[in-house]
């Protein structure tokens, strides 16, 4: 019994680190810039208190609650979660449905790069209250120097692995919102006016009063409460839905203690001017004690570093996952830690500092990076409710009622995105602008496979089966390798991809012991693994179909060790093991992989989309370069091969005629 307590106590313990971190941070900044961007302490009146406050709750209770931890959490793919675990889960609902997909995906991927930026410096800009102390305070310019240090040291830090660190994430976020929630308590006990914001009523009638200043833009700053519920959804595999389930009301009281605390500390400040003034420039730290306010600014770094340590954790998992939803392509992935479920991208962690820290320059405050950060996460749990309607709906009559509630909650999250759009000329249009970019590479890369399936003609394996035997066994050719491995994007068993064939016999020959034509086919299931072969009789040739969840992620000659010596155990084959070697592994002889890069012919035939779809396809692949981790961990060699493409393949074929001089003319007439 203790032991089983002691487990769900790390679990919630990992729920709160892990999970709760983004939407925990909010209260450093929704208030402040709501504030702000009415007009400051003039423009601070009960109404705009209490309205904003209200629609704050609400959004927590109708988004964070109802759709992410209620609806959204049931939505699990055999324990895993996330964007792309929901899309694999309906992709065959619809082939539109990539598009959502790789629209929210491309949103929080660019909502990863703002995140650590906007965490950071709405904690570093706590520094300001200090100021009336000893203290001078940092100013704007200090502001942005120290939120780069922090950001280098963040980025650069995660090639060397998060297990330690991570360790101390669910403590820091648990005394975070022990303080936030204890904080919010005590300035709420001193002013029981602000209740009135539990009344939903209050904050609909101030959006539309004339008194919010800010109009419908209002809504683009009230969305900050509820970032981060994503979050739970992406994490679903770390802790699982019993532990975010029963987290959530501890984070919602101490979230909601907290909003009321500062909009309790607002009122109690009309009636001073000079007070309302410097409450307004920060109510979180300004309702805190002096005594109070270092020891709540070192604690507002800790869970801003979680934070941001948590969703750059999370970028990795979302672009392999897109590489494996073949949505990307294929980039380094390495494995900082024991365990693989850590992923670390090098080019992904360099590219998210090297953003982070332009947006930190540019912008300069977290208020304006608030804008853009609100419209990406609009975006994303709009297209997430697309897919979980669309997955509720498959094969569930009873779901009637859930239905009509997604449906009301994707109008709510409609109306954040349309008050978001509002902040394009404010910074939202580089958000925006880099949402549309990765977008745009997901769908051309996705899109130029398969324009090269379309046109990739396929010829029977049995037919050459002579001319592969009689290759393998010629030895005037220098063996090339044990194994040669190509991989073919087709699933049939019989038929191969007549660039294979053209590259082994026309292109060589290239002489080995055993060929293997290898399909990877990602499954939904997240974790599943296992394959299916084709020996057609021989023991040298071998179509392989490998079936893995867009989960596994180790190297493709594990997997195919694996299928020979599963083969080698069924007695499909035998296995010629080599004597001096220094592992059983590489008994198994060497691996050599053939990768057929094409390049399109006959562009005359293409649409101008399926044109720029390849070119852009090709651009992506030069720029992911040929990452050998991919298929393997050891010295096994990988080469690039460039084959044609004939896309005019079938089409009359144009021979060269000889135009005569009259010469020839003439001698051909005497002859």
């Amino acid at each position: 019994m203790k032991s089983n307590k002691a487990l769900r106590s790390g679990f919630l313990l990992a729920a709160l680190g892990m999970i709760y971190g983004d939407i925990g941070c909010s209260p450093l900044y929704v208030v402040k810039y709501i504030v702000k961007e009415s007009g400051g302490a003039p423009a601070v009146s009960e109404a705009l208190v209490l309205g904003s406050l209200s629609l704050i709750l609400w959004s927590l209770l109708l988004l964070a609650t109802v759709k992410g931890v209620l609806l959204l959490l049931r939505a699990d793919n055999r324990g895993e979660g996330g964007h792309f675990a929901l899309y694999a889960l309906v992709r065959q609902r619809g082939r539109w449905l990539l598009l959502p997909a790789a629209l929210g995906g491309a949103a929080l991927m660019a909502d990863s790069v703002l995140t650590p930026a906007l965490s950071l410096t709405a904690a570093v800009e706590g520094s300001a209250c200090l100021a009336d102390g000893a203290f001078p305070g940092m100013g704007t310019r200090g502001t942005v120097a120290l939120v780069l240090v922090l950001l280098s040291v963040l980025f650069l830090s995660q090639g060397l692995g998060s297990r330690r660190t991570g360790r101390f994430l669910g403590p820091v976020m648990l005394a975070w919102f022990l303080f936030i929630g204890t904080a919010g308590a005590i300035r709420l006990s001193g002013d029981g006016r602000v209740l009135r914001a539990l009344d939903p009523l209050v904050g609909v009638r101030f959006l539309f009063s004339a008194g919010n200043t800010m109009g419908f833009s209002l809504l683009g700053l009230v969305f900050l409460s509820v970032t981060g519920t994503e979050i739970l959804y992406a994490n679903l595999d770390f802790s699982g839905r019993k532990a975010i389930t029963r987290a959530w009301p501890f984070v919602l009281l101490c979230l909601s203690l907290s909003y009321l605390g500062q909009g309790a500390w607002l009122l109690g400040q009309l009636g001073d001017p000079a007070r309302l003034s410097q409450a307004a420039a920060d109510p979180f730290f300004r309702m805190l004690p002096a005594s109070l306010r270092v020891p709540a600014l070192l604690l507002a770094l800790a869970a801003a570093w979680s934070t941001s340590q948590t969703v750059v954790n999370g970028s990795f998992t979302l672009v392999s996952e897109a590489i494996r939803l073949n949505l990307l392509p294929a980039l380094e992935i390495r494995y900082p830690s024991d365990s693989i479920r850590q992923e670390y991208i090098p080019s992904v962690n360099f590219l998210m500092w090297l953003l982070s820290c332009a947006a930190v320059a540019v912008f300069r405050s977290g208020e304006r990076m608030a804008s853009v950060y609100g419209l990406m996460i609009a975006i994303s749990m709009l297209t997430t409710s697309m897919m979980l309607y669309v997955f509720l709906r498959a094969g569930r009559p009873g779901a009637r009622p859930v239905l009509g509630l997604i449906l009301l909650l994707g109008m709510l999250e409609a109306c954040f995105f349309f008050a978001g759009l509002q902040k394009l000329l404010t910074g939202g249009a580089v958000g925006l602008l880099l949402t549309l970019l990765l977008l745009a590479g997901m769908l051309s890369w996705n899109r130029g496979e398969e324009i090269e399936k379309s046109f990739s003609a396929r010829l029977p394996v049995r037919e050459y089966l002579p001319l592969l035997d009689q290759l393998r066994r010629d030895t005037d050719y220098r063996k090339l390798a044990d194994n040669l491995v190509y991989l073919d994007s087709g699933t049939e068993t019989d038929t191969v991809d007549r660039a294979i064939l053209y590259s082994i016999l026309d292109r060589g020959p290239k002489r080995a012991q055993a060929y293997w034509i290898v399909t990877v086919n990602t499954v939904g299931e997240p974790n599943l693994q296992r394959y299916q072969v084709e020996t057609f009789g021989t023991d040298f040739l071998f179509r392989l179909r490998l079936d893995l969840g867009y989960k596994c992620s180790r190297p493709l000659t594990r997997y195919l060790r694996d299928a020979l010596l599963d083969m080698e155990r069924q007695g499909l084959i035998p296995v010629n093991r080599k004597n001096f070697v220094l592992s059983e592994d590489s008994a198994l002889g060497t691996f050599h992989y053939r990768v057929l890069r094409r390049r399109a012919s006959g562009a005359e035939s293409l649409t101008l989309p399926e044109l720029w779809a390849l070119r852009m396809r090709n651009l992506l692949q030069g720029l992911a370069g040929l990452r050998e981790e991919w298929y393997t961990e050891e010295d096994t060699d990988v080469e690039v091969e460039r084959i044609p493409l004939s896309l005019a393949e079938g089409a009359p074929a144009r021979r060269l005629r000889r135009l005569r001089t009259e010469a020839s003319a003439e001698a051909a007439k005497e002859e």
